[in-house]
């Protein structure tokens, strides 16, 4: 029956967890978010990237005990796509919620992410001082030793716009700030980008000997392809301005090499992106020096080769700088007007397509926000439903969980109950009627004979009940009063036995002041066989030794050893008590471990007595 009731139980509290819990572990769904946000960022298309981000999103909402970063990451994810999709105020929006979540200070190198993202965001809409505002926060929160490498960004950052301010003595601190924090944290790409940044500081301050010094220096830096072609790109514009066109000449065809090979590095929707942007830049700087230098034909060839580059997607200044390049070469060599007119004819026609695509790629983007919409309010009707399809479930659950706990407890309280009345057992077991008897009849016979000493005797024997009493009322005392009690017991026997034995009580790893909580009267009734059935008919001095040992942070190792007459006279005795049957099952119950009571002769063949060994549950408070 017993068994039967705790399986009704199991099974209800399992029915009630598989409505109310979640199928999947929280690792599962930490996995899953983490690899849909990774599919979001792999992303080339913005529809995808919209889809995996709602995903994600909904596992989040509905699991709010995933951790903090990737509810921080989702944030930063949606801000992404609307930075993708040019939407810079909803993009704005979003970076900004992420940095003001931020912990600080900042103990994570994503948070650069974030922040530079932040304050590119405000630069983009003009907001130059806000963008600043971001940079020094970041730098504000962030240990300069331990996140080295990403404050480098935020240096360089504030170097440059402070060095479009006019603000050179700014620029230069921030300069040296960002060159010292790249170097030691090895991102030499950073460095030479940083160093360029110096260049221009040089070089706006009318320092030209510094400008091109420090320009020769960086020539030998190992670097990044991508830096190599900053440095060219830097290194043709100082010569350009200069007026020395050929060797701006020279460093362009630099960085036309080094961005065809940069393009070969990665292909991503950004590096393609970034790779159009590069090329129509320095096909249109080559093309313009040609063009100042009369060398017309050369001048046609790039013209060409970034005719055939320009897409819709294209930088639309870089294609008016084409179309502009092209219009003035036109007129320097003298085309036909046939030609002019079919360029000019061109030009409107490229200028119509561009147009009517924009058109249609905001045509088709309302027919999809459209279709969203429909598809939003169809998941929120089925949401309302799944809601109240769990709500009723919960209820179900609940109730079933409530009738199951009022049962368990109910059938916990017969427990306890049944246990309390051991407890009471085992009390009325510790001081035996032979041992009250005895000790009445000695107190009987001294009272005849000497009532000073009866006395004495009478006032140890009431001290040590009381003291059993007290004892016998708490479930854990502390183990100085537990060996006082021990100690009068004992005391008490001899004044009874006098010269029949002694005892020692050995104590390992405890102080007897230490506050330690053990269960009461369990050792007492050992030493009391010990006595009473280990010493009977002994002539000779018997012992009692009490180990206790502390082992770990749940037990205490006793040990009771006597130099008795042993187990086998004693058998029916040890077998016979009350108080060692019930400790025994206590100390099972609490420790897995049975009593080990063995007669010493089975450990050596001269050996006298009785060991009992046993592990004594302990608590640090009585309230634990």
């Amino acid at each position: 029956m017993k068994k039967s009731g705790v399986f009704f139980i199991v099974l209800l509290i399992l029915f009630g967890c598989n409505l109310v819990s979640p199928k999947r572990s929280l690792k599962e769904k930490t996995d899953e978010v983490i690899q849909l946000q990774n599919l979001a960022r792999k992303s080339q298309n913005n529809d995808s990237i919209l889809y995996y981000v709602q995903q994600s999103q909904k596992l989040l909402d509905y699991n709010s005990e995933i951790c903090d970063t990737l509810h921080l990451e989702n944030k930063f994810l949606k801000g992404y796509y609307f930075k993708r999709k040019n939407n810079l105020d909803s993009a704005r929006y979003y970076f900004h919620e992420v940095i003001n979540s931020v912990q600080v200070p900042n103990n994570r190198s994503k948070n650069r992410v974030y922040f530079r993202n932040a304050w590119e965001m405000e630069e983009r809409k003009n907001n130059i001082a806000n963008a600043m505002s971001i940079a020094e926060k970041f730098i504000e929160i962030t240990d300069e030793h331990e996140f080295k490498y990403d404050l480098v960004y935020a240096y360089n950052y504030l170097e440059r716009k402070n060095s479009q301010f006019k603000d050179y003595t700014k620029s230069l601190y921030y300069n040296s700030k960002a060159l010292k924090a790249a170097e030691e944290s090895g991102n030499m790409s950073m460095y030479m980008l940083t160093s360029i940044s110096k260049v221009w500081t040089y070089y706006k301050s009318g320092k030209k000997q510094q400008t091109f010094h420090l320009l020769d220096s960086l020539k030998n830096v190992k670097s990044s392809i991508n830096a190599k072609r900053q440095l060219f790109r830097t290194i043709a514009f100082v010569h350009y301005y200069e007026g020395d066109l050929k060797s701006a000449i020279n460093n362009y065809k630099e960085v036309i090499h080094l961005t065809k090979e940069q393009e070969k590095e990665k292909e991503t929707y950004e590096s393609k992106a970034d790779f159009n942007y590069n090329l129509l830049e320095a096909y249109n700087n080559i093309t313009e020096s040609y063009l100042e230098i009369g060398e017309y034909n050369i001048a046609q060839k790039y013209l060409d080769s970034t005719k055939a580059i320009i897409t819709d997607k294209s930088h639309p200044p870089y294609v008016k700088t084409f179309q502009k390049h092209d219009f003035l070469l036109s007129y320097r060599t003298q085309k036909s007007e046939k030609e002019v007119l079919k360029e000019y004819r061109d030009l409107i026609e490229n200028t119509k397509k561009t147009q009517h695509t924009k058109i249609n790629e905001k045509l088709y983007a309302l027919k999809l926000a459209n279709e969203k919409e429909k598809i939003v309010i169809k998941e929120k009707n089925e949401l309302e439903i799944r809601n109240i399809k769990l709500l009723a479930l919960s209820g179900i659950s609940v109730l079933l969980l409530v009738i199951g706990i009022l049962f368990y407890r109910q059938r916990n309280y017969k427990f306890e109950k049944q246990e309390i009345q051991m407890q009471q057992r085992l009390l009325r077991s510790q001081m035996n009627s032979h041992f009250s008897f005895n000790t009445l009849s000695v107190i009987q016979d001294k009272i005849k004979d000497d009532q000073e000493l009866a006395a004495n005797y009478l006032t140890k024997f009431s001290r040590l009940l009381r003291l059993l009493l007290s004892n016998s009322l708490s479930n854990y005392v502390v183990i100085e009063d537990e060996l006082d009690l021990l100690r009068k017991y004992l005391d008490l026997q001899l004044y009874r036995f006098p010269n029949a034995f002694e005892y020692e009580i050995e104590l390992i790893n405890i102080e007897e002041d230490d506050i330690l909580f053990i269960p009461p009267m369990l050792i007492q009734p050992f030493i009391e066989n010990s006595i009473e059935h280990g010493f009977k008919g002994i002539n000779y001095e018997g012992k009692v030794l009490i180990k206790l040992e502390l082992l770990n942070e749940k037990y205490i190792s006793c040990l009771i050893d006597d130099n008795g007459i042993g187990l086998k006279q004693t058998k029916k005795e040890y077998k016979n008590s009350i108080s060692t049957s019930l400790i025994s099952k206590f100390t099972q119950k609490i420790t897995k471990r049975k009593i080990s009571i063995l007669d010493k002769k089975e450990l050596k063949p001269k050996e006298k007595g009785v060991r009992v060994e046993f592990l004594i549950p302990y608590k640090f408070t009585n309230n634990d």
